[in-house]
């Protein structure tokens, strides 16, 4: 179960809202969703509560993005190096979405720190995928998590690495 809380902008597009939405039992948590315009072009920028993660998606579907979510989530999680197995425990929770409005100003303010950032460079970057520019978004620090969204989303998930066991003196073991 995943829930999907977008701003009022963007519910006057999608349509109705859960009041009562049940909690997220995905790891990244609930995802917020703001639209975006830059110049003539319209996306819809998404970001993870816990991790901060970004995602750009066109707007152009934006009555099916609940959809079209988990197909964008996995190319992400795939993109910063997650591994498969907890991309697809990850994907699997989040095939139920239900649509919510926004109800956290921290992760609004990322969105709305993302959207400047984005309005700067995509003009910048003409011929940047989609992906290009929330991988460049997901290595920005970000303070309320105190790290990097792609870092902080594979400790979430597991990046699959083997870690060094400190032992005593901070050796490693």
């Amino acid at each position: 179960m995943l829930v999907l809380r977008c701003t009022q902008n963007l519910l006057k597009r999608i349509g109705t809202a859960d009041a009562d939405p049940p909690q997220s039992t995905t790891a990244l948590g609930d995802w917020f969703a703001q639209p975006l315009s830059v110049g003539h072009q319209r996306f819809v920028l998404l970001a993870s509560e816990h991790s901060r993660l970004p995602i750009l998606m066109p707007a152009r579907d934006v009555k099916h993005l609940a959809d079209n979510f988990p197909e964008a989530l996995f190319g992400m999680l795939l993109a910063v190096g997650v591994p498969v197995s907890a991309i697809e425990r990850e994907v699997t929770a989040a095939s139920d979405i239900v649509i919510a409005a926004t109800n956290n100003r921290s992760v609004l303010g990322t969105l709305n720190d993302y959207s400047r950032m984005l309005q700067w460079t995509m003009p910048r970057r003409a011929n940047a995928d989609l992906m290009d520019v929330a991988l460049w978004l997901a290595d920005t620090p970000v303070r309320p998590i105190d790290g990097f969204p792609d870092k902080v989303t594979r400790r979430l998930l597991g990046d699959g690495r083997p870690r060094l066991r400190l032992l005593q003196g901070g050796r490693p073991g």
